[in-house]
């Protein structure tokens, strides 16, 4: 008899236990579920991030990757371009960042590697800089923290001679990178800092007014563009 009596006491704590179990599972399938349906949109909403620059590139073309970032591909006032989208989230103390990479591509032959980045943490992963080969003086006029590296005294002087070229497209303090190589020349700049409270509780990186104008574009390429035609002018030169 007493061992029949005491089975609802057993019963009655087994399910007082299990009740707090059950509430915790159903918070971690709520927030699991609610980051799944964010994720989602996140993507969604990436995807349009360049299609309001498709009509500046002749036969401009957009694909995507497997993170849902674009890519845009064609031709800048007669030049072969293209504009990427780069998250990043391997930044120290810092928020996940957004940068916009523009490329043109036209090969410059008998060009040093050259490259400048500023602030370098050492963890930027898209950074061509890091990988030349040698360490060169900074000229007057850039910014103090700034790495600039490539491949010896022939970089040096590309350097020198396009200097203020240089310096004017880094008075934009957006700009993070400039990389000159024989394939063609190349600018990350930051387009959004990732939303704290997404990145602190989830770990994703929610980019707020993170869509590309045309008007930032056109600037950008034009500034590039500019750099670009010297290097070319002063390459032609140096063969003649």
């Amino acid at each position: 008899m007493r061992a029949l009596g005491r089975l609802p006491i057993r019963s009655r704590t087994s399910v007082t236990i299990s009740f707090p179990i059950l509430i915790a599972f159903a918070g971690i399938a709520t927030v699991a579920l609610l980051s799944f349906r964010q994720s989602a949109a996140q993507r969604a909403n990436r995807r349009c991030l360049l299609d309001d620059c498709r009509p500046l590139l002749d036969g401009g073309r957009i694909q995507h990757g497997h993170d849902g970032f674009p890519r845009l591909d064609g031709q800048f006032d007669g030049r072969v371009v293209r504009a990427e989208l780069i998250p990043d989230s391997m930044t120290i103390r810092r928020l996940p960042q957004l940068w916009l990479s523009l490329t043109i591509v036209e090969p410059h032959k008998n060009t040093p590697d050259l490259g400048l980045l500023v602030r370098p943490s050492g963890t930027e992963f898209y950074a061509l800089t890091p990988d030349f080969e040698d360490r060169l003086d900074p000229p007057a006029g850039l910014p103090d923290e700034i790495m600039i590296r490539g491949k010896g005294s022939a970089a040096q002087k590309l350097l020198s001679r396009h200097s203020r070229s240089i310096s004017r497209i880094f008075s934009d303090q957006r700009v993070k990178e400039i990389a000159v190589t024989a394939k063609g020349v190349r600018l990350v700049w930051q387009l959004s800092e990732g939303r704290r409270g997404e990145h602190l509780l989830l770990r994703q990186c929610t980019f707020d007014d993170a869509r590309v104008t045309p008007e930032t574009l056109t600037r950008l390429f034009v500034s590039l563009a500019a750099l670009n035609g010297a290097i070319s002018a002063s390459t032609e030169t140096t063969r003649t």
